[in-house]
């Protein structure tokens, strides 16, 4: 079968969408003739990222001033250009004579990009998709959306119903990949032929059995993985083990970092958890591993969370999952493995 697989940015060292993306295109190319089309920042090395690949087709990521960093990273002004590069090079190939049995487009993971295999008399899927939610009304006051860019997810509703192009690539697809059920709600207005649910990313190696619960006299260690932002819910998690604190033996270990790190230590302190909530900061794959391994149950209320990678990683490691019931995690989380939270209301201690 040959297959040639749209995937702007892949990359095995990248953490997030780019390394669940090279995952997708290993895997693939692995069991098909591939061809894969491509676009990273310049000096990118594609041994570094070893796939079974017949070939790669890489471009160059034009650069855009004033786009680098977060804000580059939540708008992909350069899938532009590689939108008309990849399509430019499809339309070249089948003029060629060259026979391609499916495209598959991997990423962007987000349901606002256009497909440029779209319309060109080849069969084509799209996903795994994910992202485009709302904050629940409960939280929308704390939220505030502070960033002008962050602001523009709120036309992907309007996008889906009346860009031509977004609908012609999801009503032309063969197959649609969402992550959970509301992608399919999400892309109703384009009437998607077809629909099926796969996890953006895969477990590699599981736990051989679910943790026990801790020996008598020891504290419940609860853990979260993750950027320390705002509808990441560590706010209310902090807020929460303090309620619990009151009830039973508890502790807290916070990995990663953003913009709330200073806040979250604010809240540590002027609540007394000192003792209780300890922050890591930034650490390597492997301790966060350590991290998993050495923890009781993961807490990770995100209550705008597309996929959710950090659960899939806890639960491969035996760890039952408290978590929200709405997005990724709200479909992934069952009463088998954790425990969903409805987000209805915020914390206040």
């Amino acid at each position: 079968m040959r297959v040639l697989v749209i995937a702007p940015s892949y990359d095995l060292n990248t953490p997030g969408e780019s390394w669940s993306t090279y995952k997708w295109v290993q895997g693939i190319s692995a069991s098909c003739e591939t061809v894969v089309l491509t676009q990273h920042r310049r000096g990118w090395d594609q041994a570094k990222s070893p796939t079974a690949a017949a070939k790669v087709i890489n471009w160059d990521e034009p650069k855009w001033p004033g786009m680098n960093g977060r804000i580059g990273w939540e708008l992909k002004p350069g899938y532009i250009a590689f939108y008309y590069r990849a399509r430019k090079w499809i339309k070249q190939a089948l003029r060629r004579g060259e026979h391609f049995d499916l495209i598959h487009q991997i990423n962007p993971l987000a349901l606002r990009y256009p497909c440029p295999a779209r319309n060109l008399g080849v069969k084509y899927i799209i996903g795994p998709l994910a992202g485009s939610l709302t904050t629940p009304e409960a939280f929308k006051a704390t939220t505030p959306e502070r960033q002008w860019y962050r602001k523009l997810r709120h036309l992907d509703t309007l996008r889906l119903r009346y860009d031509p192009w977004l609908k012609s690539s999801y009503a032309g697809a063969a197959a649609i990949i969402g992550v959970a059920p509301y992608v399919q709600a999400l892309l109703s207005a384009c009437a998607p032929r077809r629909f099926e649910i796969m996890a953006e990313t895969g477990v590699e190696e599981v736990c051989p059995a679910p943790k026990s619960a801790p020996k008598a006299g020891e504290p419940l260690r609860l853990l979260f993985v993750g950027r320390l932002i705002r509808t990441k819910g560590i706010l209310e998690a902090i807020e929460s083990v303090a309620m619990a604190a009151k009830h039973c033996a508890i502790t807290f270990d916070i990995v990663g970092t953003g913009d709330l790190a200073a806040e979250c230590q604010k809240l540590v302190t002027r609540l007394g958890l000192g003792e209780i909530v300890r922050l890591h900061g930034r650490v390597s794959k492997e301790e966060v591993f350590r991290w998993y391994d050495r923890s009781d149950a993961f807490l990770f209320p995100s209550y705008r969370e597309p996929s959710g990678n950090v659960v899939f990683e806890a639960m491969s490691r035996g760890l039952p999952v408290i978590g929200s019931s709405i997005g990724g995690p709200g479909y992934v989380i069952t009463d088998a493995c954790g425990y969903r939270v409805e987000p209805r209301a915020t914390a206040s201690i």
